[in-house]
């Protein structure tokens, strides 16, 4: 089996696990979000928990930056380095890494707080059973989401660092 053909297939499973993520998300949004003063206590946590991150992600933002820059020097002068666009395709992964991790956990803050008040609600209608239930369906929407994006992005800068080594062997990539 070829790079290529393993890519494809990452990409394949990684779409069917987005696909399904946005299935789990849709039977969550199904359940009702609840009384006024319930809505609103959402909202504020929900505004807060974004405050949060965007603070949280400009500090992380700088740290990422000059963690790049740090890999891409020390890779571009490393002895054991194929060629001289070594550090750029390592700082590149990173960087591509860390904004996908950014996105999934902005994404998964706002999808758990948006199950938080549905869950309550259908604990208070219907029980137990209904509001693990809507649980489920807001954490498997997270989990699934977070796993089809690192696929999803680990393959695809697999074959872009892969484009011209071609020619090397197993061993040497």
């Amino acid at each position: 089996m070829t790079h290529v053909q393993m890519v494809a297939i990452s990409l394949i499973i990684g779409a069917f696990g987005t696909a399904f993520a946005s299935i789990l998300n849709g039977q969550m949004k199904n359940f009702p979000t609840g009384n006024d003063l319930m809505n609103k206590i959402s909202h504020e946590i929900r505004t807060g928990a974004k405050r949060f991150l965007l603070t949280e992600y400009k500090y992380l933002c700088v740290f990422c930056v000059v963690l790049t820059i740090l890999l891409v020097i020390l890779f571009s002068v490393h002895e054991s380095k194929i060629d001289g666009t070594d550090g750029v395709r390592k700082g590149a992964c990173f960087i591509v890494g860390a904004g996908l991790s950014a996105a999934a956990g902005f994404s998964g803050m706002l999808t758990a707080t948006s199950a938080n008040v549905r869950t309550t609600q259908a604990a208070m209608d219907n029980g137990l059973t209904a509001a693990l239930k809507c649980a489920f369906a807001g954490g498997a929407t997270i989990g699934f989401s977070v796993v089809s994006t690192g696929l999803c992005g680990v393959s695809l800068m697999f074959w872009l660092c892969s484009l011209g080594y071609t020619d090397l062997t197993n061993a040497e990539r």
